[in-house]
């Protein structure tokens, strides 16, 4: 009779089951190969051992016991990362899941600012923020397994929000952090006491320091954990309404866009470019009596009275007409519209995920490099599938971040289980970002593959600072080693 043999538990299983409880704690391989992956076609990186913590008092204990025994740490939160996972040390990295710290601390009305535990995620903190009539900048996507903390400390600049268009990178709606720093020392960040105890300045990133925050925001996760998070508040206004128009070319829509973004104030929050492709025509954007070789520039309007909102109407249709827009009337663009006013067709998915396993192209850029970018990487992504025989969908989107920064997206859409076609599509996706860095366009997410190419291209200055920085915060380099390859 065949005897089964126990797979030995990681050497910090009990250490950790003592600081969390054993049922918090696991390193079963199931769960290993579960926390090895984001939603990248990138190949995993399995780490030894799970322990999440509940509050930040455990935090600080399990950064202690990684200093002692040297063991790395890798912070995780809605792990919905698309540039893979970070490299931790494979088969005995700790993973610090965060999700179990999800409570909402304190709405401050007086002073205009929201705290809430760092693994809450987006779509819970924004709902009850709104339930409450008030608005806030996190995620526009992914909406739900997002993590406040790992959109701030993982994504550009925060992650964008719903009014990415006009409010810019999250960054600079955040009012503070705290954070387990790798020596398992805490600090708070602007928001609370900020630099002065007396002080009841909640938003005070600025007035009596040099802007500590900003040090946490896509670190990756490299200088600590994120326990709590404080975002400023503002009104949610009453009257929203969305539309579209549609162009003959990318460039009629770009020269549209280069006007409309330095108007102010803005009259959109929010708005972007969506060219024609195998997306677009299965899922409705024929107009009657126009085709779908257009392309769609949605927007969104709001104001706190219908007035104001209208008259911000009135003006993008102005600005629309002069650049020769066509007004998009209809069932099919209607839903589109509706779609993007609520952020349903990127937020849920739904029918628009369903297409297939889908690969995210994601890069941000200056006004200057949008048609090199999108051009560029448009060439790069279709000419190897296109060598490679593969079958496939995509959707393409253009989207400011604020005036200065523009996104480009492409998303590579795979039907079945073709294992050739999705090896293929994984390296195009390590290839493309690869060349992204060499140009200058930098990757959405601040871990992983990307981060990696971001180094690569840094500059000998930058990259020697960033070293003594990662140097003083975690000289033991326990906190997420192998992020910008340092």
């Amino acid at each position: 009779m065949a005897v089964a043999i126990r797979k030995a538990h990681h050497p910090l299983y009990y250490d950790l089951a003592g600081i969390v409880g054993p049922a918090s704690v696991s390193d079963d391989d199931f769960t290993l190969e579960t926390y090895s992956r984001d939603t990248s076609p990138l190949p995993p990186n399995k780490q030894g051992i799970v322990v999440r913590p509940v509050n930040t008092d455990q935090v600080v204990d399990i950064v202690k016991l990684a200093n002692v025994t040297k063991i790395p740490i890798v912070p995780s939160g809605g792990r919905a990362s698309f540039y893979g996972t970070p490299k931790g040390l494979h088969g005995k990295g700790i993973v610090v899941d965060m999700t179990r710290m999800n409570k909402m601390l304190k709405v401050d009305e007086a002073n205009l600012t929201a705290t809430a535990e760092a693994g809450m995620t987006t779509a819970e903190f924004n709902t009850r923020l709104w339930d409450m009539g008030w608005d806030v900048h996190t995620a526009y996507m992914p909406w739900y397994p997002d993590t406040l903390g790992g959109q701030l400390a993982g994504f550009a600049g925060g992650g964008n929000g719903m009014e990415m268009a006009s409010a810019g990178f999250n960054a600079t709606h955040i009012a503070g952090v705290k954070v387990v720093l790798p020596d398992a020392s805490v600090v708070q960040t602007g928001s609370g006491a900020g630099s002065n105890i007396h002080n009841t300045m909640v938003y005070d990133r600025y007035p009596g320091n040099p802007d500590l925050t900003g040090i946490f925001v896509g670190d990756a996760g490299t200088f600590g954990i994120k326990v709590e998070a404080t975002y400023r508040l503002y009104k949610l206004a009453p009257h929203k309404v969305a539309g579209a128009h549609l162009f003959d070319s990318f460039e009629q829509a770009w020269d549209l866009f280069k006007e409309m973004s330095i108007l102010e104030p803005l009259p959109y929050y929010h708005m972007v470019i969506i060219p024609p492709t195998e997306s677009t025509k299965v899922h409705g954007a024929t107009v009657k009596g126009i085709g779908v070789d257009k392309f769609i520039v949605m927007w969104c309007a709001k104001g706190n009275s219908e007035k104001e909102m209208n008259a911000k109407v009135e003006i993008i249709d102005e600005v629309m007409a002069k650049h020769n827009g066509v007004r998009g009337t209809g069932p099919a663009v209607e839903e589109w519209v509706q779609g993007t006013l609520t952020g349903r067709r990127v937020r849920e998915m739904g029918a628009f995920g369903s297409m297939g396993t889908w690969t995210f192209f994601e890069y941000f850029v200056s006004r200057s490099q949008v048609l090199d970018c999108r051009n560029g990487t448009r060439e790069f992504i279709y000419r190897r599938l296109k060598e490679n025989g593969i079958t496939y969908q995509s959707h393409e989107g253009c989207i400011p971040s604020g005036a200065n920064t523009w996104i480009i997206t492409t998303i590579i859409f795979l039907r079945g289980e073709d294992k050739r076609a999705q090896q293929v599509v994984g390296e195009l996706f390590a290839d493309a970002t690869e060349f992204a860095c060499s140009h200058g366009w930098y990757p959405d997410c601040h871990q992983g593959w990307g981060t990696r190419m971001m180094a690569k291209n840094w500059p000998k200055h930058h990259y020697e600072f960033m070293r003594k920085l990662k140097g003083a915060f975690d000289p033991n380099n326990i906190m997420n080693p192998g992020v910008w390859d340092l």
